[in-house]
């Protein structure tokens, strides 16, 4: 009987898990969507991240005082977090950044190379291959990721390209070394540290480049506030999902971040909804559900 309850809470534990991940996918494929009113309205991408740099820190801080979480970490943990802060704001500002150079569809391809890349690096830390299905899944939903965005390789500019891959490797190697350097400290602390890190490099670089512009109209402030409010709510749920079901499903669940902007451009701006958007979709949910039905299947098979 207690083994029935261990297994009912590891599945449990595990469903609040993958809820986490779809919420933070839908949060931030939602907000990527909103980001169209406040670029429209007069701001840039480096004052919308500097933004919700600054909220983050503020929401993180203040929920932590207000729960009991302490702020203080030791010295080892403490530079895992400087790390992490560095390479937060890479993520942020390079699969923003890349869209000066080449199309948004492709700096969106780029950056979501990280599932991939978290799946590559967690087998060779392993030592262990993936399994066959597995591979096969994770290849479908990359290219379903390439068909609904309707990439364009003609559109290639060297710059954009190394600033949109590494900003995707850099969320791969973000994620794991969260899940086997941190798992212990509680996401909001993670989210804390490196919004403060993030916000301080994000500050510098747009002050230096002359990118800190506030919006000069109503619809400008809407998507503003709503895309850094969306951002700072979504985000922590994204490390939940780490701690609870592992870096390389929460990164492949986390493919579904672009359908949720398709299709809230579709319902918002009433943009066409193509058959190539409709089947690169089906390919990025078929490939997620056969991975996840996979880590099951292996989970189960190491269970006693």
């Amino acid at each position: 009987m207690q083994h029935l309850k261990n297994i009912a809470g590891f599945e449990k534990y595990k469903l609040t898990g993958v809820f986490s991940a779809l919420i933070c996918s839908l949060g931030l494929g939602l907000a990527v969507a909103l980001g169209r009113l406040a670029f429209d309205g007069g701001t840039t991408p480096l004052s919308v991240a500097f933004f919700r740099s600054l909220l983050s820190v503020v929401a993180m801080g203040t929920i932590c005082i207000g729960m009991g979480i302490s702020l203080k970490l030791p010295r080892t943990v403490l530079i895992s977090m400087l790390f992490l802060g560095c390479l937060f704001s890479h993520m942020a500002f390079g699969n923003v950044g890349s869209t000066k150079y080449i199309p948004i569809s492709l700096a969106a391809l780029l950056f979501f190379i990280y599932p991939p890349v978290v799946a590559i690096l967690n087998h060779a830390i392993a030592k262990k291959w993936p399994s066959l299905i597995k591979t096969i899944s994770i290849t479908v939903a990359f290219l379903g990721l390439a068909v609904m965005l309707g990439v364009d390789l003609n559109q290639i500019d060297l710059r954009g390209v190394v600033i949109g891959t590494t900003a995707g490797i850099a969320c791969a190697v973000n994620i794991i070394w969260v899940a086997r350097k941190v798992s212990g400290v509680h996401p909001f602390v993670i989210v804390f540290y490196q919004s403060a890190i993030a916000s301080l490099i994000i500050g510098v670089l747009a002050w230096y480049l002359d990118q800190l512009q506030l919006p000069n109209e109503i619809g400008g402030w809407l998507g503003f506030l709503l895309v850094g409010v969306l951002q700072t709510v979504s985000i922590p749920f994204f490390y939940f999902a780490i701690q609870r079901i592992g870096s390389e499903p929460t990164a492949m669940i986390n493919n579904s971040q672009p359908i949720a902007s398709i299709v809230a451009a579709i319902l918002i701006f009433n943009e066409v909804l193509t058959l190539e958007r409709f089947f690169g979709a089906i390919m990025v949910i078929g490939g997620i559900l056969v991975t996840q039905w996979d880590d099951m299947k292996s989970t189960q098979n190491k269970l006693p």
